[in-house]
């Protein structure tokens, strides 16, 4: 697809033509399928899925479970192994608080990275005060910004290896084949992996049998669809070892007033009424992703114009740049930085007033922050629908942000 023109399948250009939206890495934008799927849901055959005996009911059925099966083929699953969550937030949460609080106990080791998003800290720091297992972490160059033998830090008590594709803050912080090597040490002393792929899942291929984790998330809003949904993947092996999340309508086998069961996966993991018009939204996503975008040539556009951000930020003094620029050549959609003498909340609010949109603060990495001695931080994130035009006028009016502050 020729990505110059590619703006034209996101309506939110046609409304606001001057927008530089270098934001993506927090949410993506939504092509005009996308906002079409939810709409013909709403409009045509609004109802709840499942035991529907009517026909706009039946509709909604078939649509939500060729979404899980687009996802399942997208991520090269199988349909029941995929679950729908209100986001990747609560797909980690889901683990942690079903598998992780089941099977993790004193003395045994949860490992992550020093690099991970709140939503992959928090959980596990809960589960080990509450089970007695101890939180490590994989330490990152603060140098270089790459993960540093995080194969060394697998031992035999480690029972769980919860870790970032890519970091919201520094990208690509593994080398070479240590992510694959990661996940190999962890399974050889019988520790189970969960891999984060928010930041990834728009960007490159994911296919969960050759990565070989236990579980996987992302967010759909983060993969070109809608708010309000996200994928679990639990590898088919283990859905006798993870008890439901939560309990309720639509995952039980039958119910009397003293006991209970639960229906197979994936229903046996999602209780209650889906979000449905999500669901859909995201299967038309990935429908576009799917046609439309080739991830090779995607990984070449956004490194482009990743690396001419990164070249244009580096030749300015007031700058300092994170994240490791030879990982940033291989494939990168996001630059992190910071203005000497300049909060970060400061210019991101100058430059949204020049409608250029930008991240600005710790992006829910504080203990990354503080290991780097970075209070805040800007980020400027590419999409498909950027060009090199954005990439100039970012780089145009924050030379002039910084006149203006340091004025």
């Amino acid at each position: 697809m020729m990505y110059e023109t590619i703006k034209k399948d996101f309506p939110i250009f046609k409304h606001h033509k001057d927008l530089v939206y270098l934001d993506s890495a927090a949410t993506y934008q939504k092509p005009s399928v996308v906002i079409g799927g939810i709409q013909e849901y709403y409009s045509q055959y609004c109802a709840n899925v499942h035991r529907a005996f009517y026909p706009t009911g039946e509709i909604a059925t078939e649509k939500y479970e060729e979404a899980r099966e687009k996802i399942a083929q997208f991520i090269n699953a199988s349909p029941e192994e995929i679950v729908f969550t209100r986001g990747a937030t609560e797909g980690i949460n889901f683990i942690a608080h079903t598998w992780g609080l089941d099977h993790l106990k004193r003395g045994d080791d949860i490992v992550i990275t020093q690099a991970e998003h709140h939503a992959n800290l928090l959980p596990w720091q809960r589960v080990a005060k509450r089970t007695g297992a101890n939180l490590r972490y994989m330490p990152l160059n603060t140098q270089t910004h790459l993960l540093e033998n995080p194969t060394d830090h697998i031992s035999q008590i480690t029972k769980l290896v919860s870790i970032i594709h890519s970091s919201n803050v520094l990208g690509h912080i593994w080398q070479a084949d240590d992510l694959e090597q990661t996940i190999a040490k962890a399974h050889s002393v019988g520790a189970k992996v969960l891999l984060d792929s928010c930041q990834t899942s728009p960007h490159q291929k994911i296919d969960v049998k050759k990565l070989n984790v236990d579980f996987l998330v992302f967010s759909g809003h983060k993969t070109m669809g809608p708010n309000g949904v996200g994928v679990l993947y639990i590898k088919k092996e283990l859905h006798d070892d993870v008890e439901p999340y939560q309990l309720g309508g639509s995952m039980v086998h039958s119910v009397a007033y003293d006991t209970a069961s639960w229906a197979q996966a994936p229903q046996k993991f999602e209780a209650g009424t889906p979000a449905v018009a999500s669901v859909i939204g995201l299967g038309h996503a990935i429908d576009y992703i799917s046609k439309n975008i080739n991830f090779a040539s995607l990984a070449e556009h956004e490194t482009k114009l990743s690396m001419k951000l990164y070249q244009e930020l580096q030749s300015m003094p007031e700058v300092s740049l994170l994240g490791n620029p030879e990982m940033m050549k291989e494939h990168s959609h996001l630059v992190c930085f910071s203005i000497d003498g300049v909060h970060a909340h400061d210019a991101a609010s100058y430059l949204g007033a020049k409608n250029i949109a930008v991240r600005a603060g710790h992006h829910c990495a504080q203990p990354l922050a503080n290991l780097l001695g970075v209070q805040s931080c800007l980020r400027a994130s590419i999409g498909i629908y950027n060009n090199e035009d954005d990439v100039t006028h970012f780089i145009n009016e924050l030379r002039d942000t910084i006149t203006f502050f340091k004025r």
